[in-house]
């Protein structure tokens, strides 16, 4: 086999390297890279608490920027692996995914309990029940659709 151009060679490895995806492993990918996202967004509130943390040392908070840096980084880790499992469709990415999430907001809500101070805090827990809600609720119907759970069987 003669090849005349060295694209010939590169479009026959695209073309077989491209995978028609389903349309549950597609939703599967989408909540992956939103987990991927919320991770992301947890690694980041780590560097900015460190970072208020070496800047202004005496601020006076009800929660320290140290246990608010760990928790980010805890919870940061844990989603960017379980996005990892998700978009590799490994069982283990489906159940630990749905375990972070549920953990993840029984953890916000035990720090509203104990830490917010202030009336407006208070205010705000009618709107945090409905994010709360918003992100366990199609996390949970999602990874639990029949053919979603098959896709993680394979």
């Amino acid at each position: 086999m003669k090849v005349n151009r060295v694209s010939d060679i590169y479009g026959d490895i695209l073309h077989r390297s491209r995978t028609k995806f389903t349309p549950a492993q597609r939703w599967v990918i989408i909540l992956g890279l939103l987990v991927l996202g919320l991770g992301l967004a947890n690694l980041a509130r780590t560097v900015l608490a460190l970072r208020y943390h070496a800047l202004l040392p005496d601020l006076p908070m009800t929660v320290p920027l140290t246990y608010l840096a760990a928790m980010g980084g805890f919870w940061g880790l844990i989603f960017v692996v379980c996005a990892a499992g998700l978009v590799r469709f490994h069982p283990w990415g489906r159940w630990g995914t749905l375990a972070a999430m549920t953990l993840y907001q029984v953890h916000a809500w035990i720090n509203h309990l104990l830490f917010d101070a202030s009336d407006y805090a208070r205010q705000t827990w009618s709107r945090d029940l409905a994010l709360t809600l918003l992100l366990l609720i199609p996390t949970w119907a999602l990874l639990n659709w029949p053919s979603i759970r098959k896709e993680f069987r394979r």
